[in-house]
């Protein structure tokens, strides 16, 4: 009875420590150096907590898709973002914080559409 007693808290902790551990932080990206890149929609989730895109891009590297993530869906509407405003096979102009360790992928910072709209 008295280890179930010592089990119980340790295991209270454990469970109210995992919602944090679960989301990261924006560390990984490079925000003093963005860069601007030109693609294609492969796929776009907007939900939280963070966009997700993948865009397929062409480049010195060739054909490839990267995977970017972005703001919740919160902060990109309060931006300008609408739903159904970009979608697979769009074309788009996307402005993003790379990695630090020279990965592929990065995050989201802007984005403007063929039409003009941009968030």
């Amino acid at each position: 009875m008295k280890r179930l007693w010592l089990a119980l808290p340790a295991s209270l902790a454990v469970l109210a420590v995992l919602p944090a551990a679960a989301h990261h932080s924006a560390a990984q990206y490079d925000f003093k150096t963005p860069v601007v890149m030109k693609g294609t929609v492969k796929e776009i989730r907007v939900s939280n907590p963070h966009m997700r895109l993948v865009l397929h891009v062409t480049d010195a590297k060739g054909g490839r898709d990267l995977e970017l993530e972005g703001h919740s869906l919160n902060n990109i509407y309060r931006r300008g973002w609408r739903k159904d405003m970009v979608k697979a096979g769009d074309p788009l102009t996307v402005t993003v914080a790379p990695r630090k360790d020279g990965a592929a992928g990065g995050y989201v910072v802007g984005v403007k559409t063929v039409d003009g709209h941009e968030f």
